[in-house]
Protein backbone atom coordinates (compact mmCIF):
# COMPACT_ATOMS: atom_id res chain seq x y z
CA UNK A 1 0.00 0.00 0.00
CA UNK A 2 1.25 3.40 -1.00
CA UNK A 3 2.65 5.56 1.78
CA UNK A 4 -0.28 8.24 1.12
CA UNK A 5 -2.83 5.51 1.50
CA UNK A 6 -1.74 4.20 4.60
CA UNK A 7 -1.47 7.84 5.94
CA UNK A 8 -4.73 8.65 5.27
CA UNK A 9 -6.19 5.28 6.63
CA UNK A 10 -4.77 5.77 9.53
CA UNK A 11 -6.04 9.49 10.12
CA UNK A 12 -9.56 8.29 8.86
CA UNK A 13 -9.28 4.79 11.13
CA UNK A 14 -9.78 2.64 8.36
CA UNK A 15 -9.10 1.98 4.77
CA UNK A 16 -12.54 2.67 2.62
CA UNK A 17 -13.63 3.50 -0.94
CA UNK A 18 -15.23 6.87 0.20
CA UNK A 19 -12.29 7.55 2.15
CA UNK A 20 -10.05 6.94 -1.43
CA UNK A 21 -12.43 8.62 -3.82
CA UNK A 22 -12.06 11.94 -1.45
CA UNK A 23 -8.06 11.29 -0.94
CA UNK A 24 -8.29 11.34 -5.09
CA UNK A 25 -10.71 14.15 -5.14
CA UNK A 26 -8.28 16.25 -2.86
CA UNK A 27 -5.04 15.39 -5.04
CA UNK A 28 -6.75 16.06 -8.17
CA UNK A 29 -8.28 19.75 -7.10
CA UNK A 30 -4.88 20.88 -5.86
CA UNK A 31 -2.71 19.04 -8.04
CA UNK A 32 -5.15 20.90 -11.00
CA UNK A 33 -5.22 24.30 -9.09
CA UNK A 34 -1.53 24.17 -8.67
CA UNK A 35 -2.74 25.55 -4.69
CA UNK A 36 -1.04 25.04 -1.59
CA UNK A 37 -3.59 24.55 1.86
CA UNK A 38 -4.08 27.88 2.50
CA UNK A 39 -4.92 29.29 -1.52
CA UNK A 40 -7.52 26.66 -1.58
CA UNK A 41 -11.08 26.65 -0.61
CA UNK A 42 -13.89 23.62 -0.98
CA UNK A 43 -17.59 23.07 -0.96
CA UNK A 44 -18.13 19.11 -1.07
CA UNK A 45 -21.97 18.12 -1.93
CA UNK A 46 -22.81 15.19 -0.23
CA UNK A 47 -24.69 13.23 2.51
CA UNK A 48 -24.05 13.92 6.07
CA UNK A 49 -23.36 10.07 7.32
CA UNK A 50 -21.52 7.22 6.67
CA UNK A 51 -20.13 6.14 4.61
CA UNK A 52 -20.68 8.59 2.23
CA UNK A 53 -19.49 11.51 4.61
CA UNK A 54 -16.39 9.68 4.82
CA UNK A 55 -15.14 11.37 1.69
CA UNK A 56 -14.56 14.47 3.49
CA UNK A 57 -11.68 13.11 5.52
CA UNK A 58 -9.99 11.85 1.97
CA UNK A 59 -10.51 15.74 0.83
CA UNK A 60 -9.10 17.08 3.96
CA UNK A 61 -6.09 15.13 4.17
CA UNK A 62 -5.19 15.47 0.92
CA UNK A 63 -6.21 18.82 -0.34
CA UNK A 64 -5.66 20.95 3.43
CA UNK A 65 -8.92 22.04 2.89
CA UNK A 66 -10.20 21.19 6.42
CA UNK A 67 -12.12 22.52 9.32
CA UNK A 68 -9.82 23.74 11.00
CA UNK A 69 -9.01 26.30 8.28
CA UNK A 70 -12.36 26.91 7.67
CA UNK A 71 -11.60 26.60 3.82
CA UNK A 72 -13.90 23.72 3.70
CA UNK A 73 -17.85 23.53 3.53
CA UNK A 74 -20.36 20.69 3.66
CA UNK A 75 -23.45 20.70 1.57
CA UNK A 76 -26.05 18.30 1.95
CA UNK A 77 -26.40 16.09 -1.60
CA UNK A 78 -27.52 12.55 -2.63
CA UNK A 79 -25.10 13.19 -5.30
CA UNK A 80 -21.26 13.25 -4.30
CA UNK A 81 -19.47 16.40 -5.87
CA UNK A 82 -16.91 18.91 -4.96
CA UNK A 83 -16.02 22.12 -6.25
CA UNK A 84 -13.18 23.61 -5.16
CA UNK A 85 -11.84 26.96 -6.00
CA UNK A 86 -8.05 28.99 -5.78
CA UNK A 87 -8.86 32.47 -7.14
CA UNK A 88 -10.55 33.07 -10.05
CA UNK A 89 -9.99 29.17 -10.81
CA UNK A 90 -12.45 26.40 -9.63
CA UNK A 91 -12.69 22.99 -10.74
CA UNK A 92 -15.31 20.78 -10.40
CA UNK A 93 -15.06 16.88 -9.89
CA UNK A 94 -17.59 14.84 -9.49
CA UNK A 95 -17.47 10.84 -8.75
CA UNK A 96 -18.69 8.88 -11.75
CA UNK A 97 -22.57 7.12 -11.48
CA UNK A 98 -20.54 3.65 -11.93
CA UNK A 99 -18.24 4.10 -9.16
CA UNK A 100 -21.02 4.38 -6.99
CA UNK A 101 -22.53 1.61 -7.80
CA UNK A 102 -19.82 -0.76 -7.69
CA UNK A 103 -19.20 0.19 -4.20
CA UNK A 104 -22.19 -1.28 -3.16
CA UNK A 105 -21.25 -4.35 -5.54
CA UNK A 106 -17.90 -5.28 -3.17
CA UNK A 107 -17.96 -7.44 -0.14
CA UNK A 108 -14.48 -6.40 0.90
CA UNK A 109 -13.94 -2.81 1.53
CA UNK A 110 -10.18 -2.73 2.10
CA UNK A 111 -9.60 -4.73 -1.15
CA UNK A 112 -11.84 -2.42 -3.18
CA UNK A 113 -10.32 0.59 -2.14
CA UNK A 114 -6.48 -0.32 -3.24
CA UNK A 115 -8.45 -1.10 -6.84
CA UNK A 116 -10.10 2.60 -6.59
CA UNK A 117 -6.39 4.08 -5.73
CA UNK A 118 -4.90 2.70 -8.65
CA UNK A 119 -7.11 3.81 -11.20
CA UNK A 120 -6.94 6.83 -13.17
CA UNK A 121 -8.78 10.18 -12.97
CA UNK A 122 -10.91 10.43 -15.55
CA UNK A 123 -11.41 6.33 -14.62
CA UNK A 124 -13.21 8.23 -11.42
CA UNK A 125 -14.30 11.18 -11.66
CA UNK A 126 -15.78 13.78 -14.22
CA UNK A 127 -14.13 16.74 -13.79
CA UNK A 128 -13.75 20.47 -15.59
CA UNK A 129 -11.65 23.51 -14.46
CA UNK A 130 -12.52 27.16 -15.52
CA UNK A 131 -11.16 30.16 -14.91
CA UNK A 132 -12.37 33.62 -13.74
CA UNK A 133 -15.25 32.19 -11.49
Amino acid sequence: MSSILERAAEFHGHLGPYLVLGLRMGVLAKNTLNADPFEIRAEIHTEKKKPRSCILDGIQFASGCTLGKGNIDLLESDKIFGVFFKGNSKIVIKVKKEILENIEKFSDMEKYSKILFEKKDGELFKYDKTEKC
